[in-house]
């Protein structure tokens, strides 16, 4: 589950990379190889549960 806190700390700061397939991933400054993921319900996947190699990681670029 994401919290919202009134303060901005480093937890909060995420890595963009570009997949080979174009799409995005976004990796924990903080915890190195937890990647943001979401499961095919729409619920939030543990960071350490979530792989670049998995789609649930696949987020569409920004344009």
């Amino acid at each position: 589950m994401f919290l919202i806190q009134s303060l901005f700390k480093d937890e909060c700061k995420f890595k963009e990379t570009l997949l080979p397939n174009n799409y995005n991933a976004y990796e924990s400054f903080v915890y190195k190889g937890f990647y943001i993921g979401l499961s095919k319900h729409g619920r939030v996947k543990r960071g350490n549960k979530a792989t670049t190699a998995m789609t649930v990681t696949h987020f569409l670029p920004r344009l």
